[in-house]
């Protein structure tokens, strides 16, 4: 009768463990899935913001600095969901549009007389917004890899 009791303590005690294994598997699973939709949400967030930057460029060939400094304070946690790559290249889409915004209001300045130096700040002017205007098809290709191949299937899906 003792060898029962044993027997079965010790089954029981076989069950309890693999019960308890099972659901701590299961909560490390569920929570490491939750992390990695919470990761793909950030990311596309941020991918969002540079597109809305480009697109408002693209568009009105300015940018206001509100519309900048809201960029910059957006994008700002990129350094923690992306590579060096995404980090140095949002960091050149921020000093890019300030140079075009900067060479706007130089343009739209009274001060600047046509001439020589108005012809320079407008070729500056020009190349800074030729250069953002052909980053909105590069931004797929170069989000790819965080995002997946589908991240323009994802977006139209969410639009209302």
């Amino acid at each position: 009768m003792v060898t029962f009791t044993n027997i079965l303590d010790t089954l029981l005690l076989l069950v309890i463990a693999a019960s308890t294994t099972y659901v701590a598997v299961h909560y490390y699973r569920k929570d490491k899935a939750q992390a990695n939709g919470d990761l793909y949400e950030n990311r596309l967030r941020i991918y969002r913001e540079i597109v809305q930057l480009l697109s408002t460029i693209t568009r009105d060939g300015d940018i206001s600095r509100q519309s900048l400094q809201e960029f910059r304070a957006k994008t700002q946690e990129g350094a923690f969901l992306f590579g060096q790559e995404i980090t140095d290249y949002i960091d050149k889409l921020y000093a890019q549009a300030s140079k075009l915004r900067a060479t706007n209001d130089r343009l739209k300045s009274t001060d600047l007389p046509i001439g020589e130096e108005r012809d320079g700040v407008t070729v500056e002017n020009s190349k800074q917004l030729i250069w953002l205007a052909d980053q909105l098809p590069r931004l797929k290709k170069l989000f790819e890899p965080y995002l997946g191949s589908d991240v323009v299937v994802r977006e139209r899906q969410q639009e209302p």
